[in-house]
C-alpha cells in the first residue's frame, strides 16, 4: 500500500503556472520523480481527491503524493541481521561492520549492506527503493543513514558526521589538513587509490587528538569536504596512516581502523535534531584498553 507526503501550497507566485506540476518542481523534486508520480495510477490527491500532474492549485491547497512511485530497487535481497539505531516512517539508522561493502557490486553480490536493508525493508514495503544518505567504504564501519522516502532524501538536512580513528604514531596536539586530492591514474585509467596533488579537488579534515598509544594514536576527525578515500589519503601524507590501511600503508590487519562514530541530522518534518552514536566495535577494544 502506497504511503503519501502531505503538502500544503503555502505561495504559487513564484511558480511558472500554478500547477501541482510546477509546484513540486519548484519544492525541489527531480524530474524524474515527478515523471513516475505522472505515470503512476492513484499516486496524486489534490484536496483528498485523485488528481493529475497538470491539475491548477491554490493557496492552501493540500497536495499529496505517493512517497514511492519510482520502481522499486532489483538488487538481490541478502540475508543478514541490521543493527539499527534509529527508525521512524522516514528514515533508518544502521550500525554496519566493518568489512562490509555498502551496496551491490560484482564481488559483493550476495553480500552487502544495501541487500540486507531491502530484505528488512520489503516486509512492510514492497517497492522500496533504496536511498543511502552516506555511503561508506567496504572497510569503515559506523552509521549509515537510509531516506525512506524521495521526501525524506530530498529534505534532510544539516547531516553532521564525526569520524574516530587509530592511526600510526604519536599525535601531540589538534591539526588541520588541508591539501587536495585526486585520483591517480595509469595509462590514463583511473586506479583505486587516491593521492595528494595540487591540481586535485579542495580537501579539508581536523583533527583531534584523545589519546596517545604506545606507538599509535585515537583521533576524532571532522570533515569540511567528502572526497573518497580523504582521510585515509591525509592521514598516510602526514606519516600517520590508519592502522589495517592496506592500500595508504602496509598492514596484515583485517581491516583499516575508521568508524563514523556519530551522526546528526535535522528531522524534515518535526525540525528536530535527531543524534546518534554507535559504539566502538569490539576489535577495537583491546586497542583502547
Amino acid at each position: 500500500m502506497n504511503s503519501f507526503e502531505k503538502l500544503v501550497v503555502d505561495s504559487v507566485k513564484n511558480l511558472k503556472k500554478p500547477t501541482i506540476y510546477f509546484f513540486l518542481k519548484n519544492a525541489g523534486f527531480s524530474e524524474h520523480f515527478v515523471k513516475n508520480l505522472r505515470n503512476t495510477p492513484s499516486a496524486i490527491r489534490l484536496n483528498g481527491q485523485e488528481t493529475t500532474i497538470n491539475k491548477q492549485i491554490s493557496v492552501a491547497d493540500i497536495i499529496e503524493i505517493s512517497k514511492s512511485p519510482n520502481k522499486p530497487t532489483l538488487a538481490q535481497e541478502c540475508d543478514g541481521d541490521l543493527d539499527i539505531l534509529y527508525e521512524d516512517e522516514d528514515y533508518l539508522v544502521v550500525n554496519k561492520p566493518h568489512n562490509l561493502a555498502c551496496i551491490p557490486t560484482r564481488s559483493h553480490f550476495a553480500n552487502n549492506l544495501g541487500g540486507m536493508i531491502l530484505k528488512y525493508m520489503h516486509k512492510t514495503d514492497p517497492n522500496f527503493v533504496l536511498r543511502i544518505i552516506n555511503r561508506l567504504d567496504k572497510e569503515t564501519a559506523g552509521l549509515v543513514v537510509v531516506a525512506k522516502n524521495v521526501p525524506a532524501y530530498n529534505n534532510i538536512s544539516k547531516v553532521e558526521k564525526t569520524y574516530y580513528a587509530l592511526c600510526n604514531g604519536k599525535i601531540d596536539k589538534d591539526f588541520t589538513i588541508d591539501k587536495p586530492i585526486k585520483t591517480e591514474t595509469e595509462n590514463g585509467i583511473n586506479k583505486l587509490k587516491r593521492i595528494v596533488s595540487s591540481d586535485g579537488k579542495r580537501a579539508t579534515t581536523h583533527v583531534y587528538l584523545c589519546k596517545n598509544y604506545a606507538d599509535y594514536s585515537l583521533v576524532k576527525l571532522v570533515l569540511e569536504t567528502g572526497r573518497t578515500h580523504q582521510i585515509r589519503v591525509h592521514l598516510s601524507s602526514e606519516n600517520h596512516a590508519l592502522l589495517g590501511d592496506t592500500i595508504y600503508s602496509s598492514s596484515t590487519a583485517s581491516h583499516a581502523f575508521l568508524l563514523l562514530k556519530d551522526v546528526s541530522f535535522v528531522h524534515p518534518k518535526t525540525r528536530q535534531k535527531i543524534s546518534l552514536s554507535c559504539d566502538f566495535p569490539k576489535d577495537w577494544t583491546d586497542y583502547l584498553k
